[in-house]
């Protein structure tokens, strides 16, 4: 990657460069001497007086680089800009008398050599000066904008790493959250009933496959999660019986919405738990999903109400809390701007509400 930015820049450097000094060469032929009789050795000199400074600019290039300039002042590197271009705006000029001996003889370069003076050429030292100034100055913007440009990638790059490290550790969070109330509902029964154990174990099998089959924080139909949640309450059923109806009410449109794998599910596996705890049996559970102008609305509704941390009438304490907040916080960094979250009390139940808004033109 670094080699190919060293030579995007180099690239860059040689098309500006030679199409620069052309354009300018072409506009000052244009002004100055397109309306005068130039025979071969004038248009000659003329290209010659521009090779030259082609030449010499290129060996200010030279000097930059060397310069350091990202450590330096601004009032330094103006100081060294200012001082290199009336230098080489001398070398320039003398320079050329000199690469033009050959052609316009011996007579007309010992006349140059001649008018070779501090103060016969003030005029074109200046003017050499103010070219050689305003190359500097564009050799520096264009540095500049090349290097803030390239910070701003990395800055975005680095801003997208941190945002799929943030991702993959919520999504982490949450695999061990549903596994760790499996293994314990499994562990509840084990005792009891080997052979509904066994099933609730196939079950689990069909969960933890659909951890891995699934992508870090992919997109899935929605279908595909309710499918899971299925298995989920199928182990749950085992253990608690005739105590836990579920009902699932779920729109055609809604099965294929994409959705962040493991987004609902934290919050069937809530239903579960605290309905278990505040809601008089059997504990009614309903998953309802709606879509209505390309926004999918999912429902998990469950009896009893809604418990706070310090609620005096918990019979156990209260858990990790990582569940709810989780998929607050997966829902920010998936659809900022375009979801909404709601937890409220209806009808001696609790409901969590999710609404998502698809994006025209993504894909499901």
């Amino acid at each position: 990657m670094a080699i190919k930015n060293s030579l995007n820049k180099l690239s860059l450097f040689w098309v500006l460069q030679i199409s620069g000094w052309l354009l300018y060469g072409v506009i000052y032929y244009l002004i100055y001497y397109s309306a005068k009789d130039m025979d071969t050795a004038n248009i000659l000199g003329f290209s010659v007086t521009y090779v030259v400074a082609f030449l010499v600019t290129i060996i200010m290039r030279k000097l930059y680089q060397k310069l350091d300039y990202q450590h330096r002042s601004m009032l330094n590197v103006s100081g060294v800009v200012i001082l290199s271009s009336i230098f080489f705006a001398i070398v320039w000029l003398y320079l050329d008398r000199f690469v033009s001996y050959p052609i316009y003889g011996v007579e007309k370069f010992q006349e140059a050599l001649d008018k070779i003076t501090w103060r016969k050429n003030v005029g074109q030292i200046y003017w050499n000066s103010f070219i050689l100034f305003t190359w500097s100055t564009l050799y520096f913007l264009i540095n500049f904008w090349r290097q803030w440009d390239e910070q701003i990638r990395r800055t975005e790059q680095a801003e997208l790493l941190a945002h799929s490290a943030q991702l993959q550790m919520l999504r982490y969070q949450l695999n061990p959250h549903f596994l760790f109330n499996s293994l314990n509902s499994i562990r509840a029964l084990i005792m009891e009933d080997q052979s509904n154990a066994r099933d609730m174990v196939t079950e689990l099998a069909e969960l933890l496959r659909y951890s891995l089959i699934s992508k870090n924080d992919g997109d899935v139909p929605l279908s595909e999660e309710i499918s899971a949640i299925k298995h989920y309450f199928a182990i749950e059923k085992k253990r608690f019986e005739e105590n836990l109806q579920v009902s699932f009410e779920i729109d055609p449109l809604a099965e294929e919405f994409p959705i962040p794998s493991f987004l609902v599910h934290p919050l069937v596996e809530n239903a579960v738990k605290y309905g278990m705890e505040t809601s008089g049996m059997p504990l009614k559970i309903s998953i309802i999903a709606k879509v209505e102008d390309n926004k999918l609305s999912v429902f998990v509704r469950n009896g009893g109400k809604w418990l706070s941390e310090d609620d005096s009438e918990r019979s156990r304490p209260a858990g990790t809390g990582v569940g709810l907040k989780n998929v607050r916080d997966r829902l920010e960094n998936r659809f900022p701007g375009n979801h909404e979250l709601k937890t409220y009390e209806e009808d001696q139940c609790v409901v969590v509400m999710i609404s998502l808004t698809r994006m025209i033109g993504e894909k499901t």
